[in-house]
């Protein structure tokens, strides 16, 4: 179940999904929580699942803050929009740092990982960087998981 869940949740390298935030104002970076929120309420008891309503949420407020970030390019920085813009650039930070903790908890608890393990999805890093540590954390797990099975391989000859 692992390798299978980890193959479904592997998307592309953390470069380039940064690189596709930055352009699309991390209205790309919203996408790949959706995709990935799918993966993993597949793999969830029904309790655990992450909320559809808070998915949906983080798209709204991902596009509303690109349509602010465009709107704010034609007024004065003491214009309203101004406010509203990095009060709804908060919110989008804070929604994605909140479903980075949801993520982490549920890959931690469908790896049955633990603390000072490979497989744990640090707190830190999360709250700094997800849900970009969150992509580099599965694709560094696939890359591990790809070299002890070439390592098994290689004992079988």
């Amino acid at each position: 179940m692992k390798k299978q869940l980890l193959t479904e949740l592997e998307s592309q390298s953390t470069w380039k999904l940064f690189g596709l935030s930055l352009v699309t104002f991390f209205v790309y970076a919203a996408h790949y929580i959706k995709r990935q929120t799918k993966v993993i309420n597949a793999n969830c008891e029904s309790r655990d699942k992450i909320s559809d309503g808070f998915i949906v949420f983080i798209l709204l407020i991902s596009y509303l803050s690109l349509a602010l970030f465009i709107a704010y390019l034609f007024v004065d920085e003491t214009h309203p929009i101004a406010r509203v813009s990095n009060f709804v650039d908060r919110l989008s930070h804070l929604c994605y740092m909140v479903w980075g903790f949801k993520a982490r908890n549920r890959m931690n608890t469908i790896l049955s990982s633990e603390k000072k393990t490979k497989n744990w999805f640090h707190g830190l890093w999360t709250f700094l960087f997800s849900p970009l540590y969150f992509n580099f954390k599965v694709n560094k797990l696939i890359e591990e998981a790809e070299q002890v099975g070439a390592g098994d391989a290689e004992e079988a000859v």
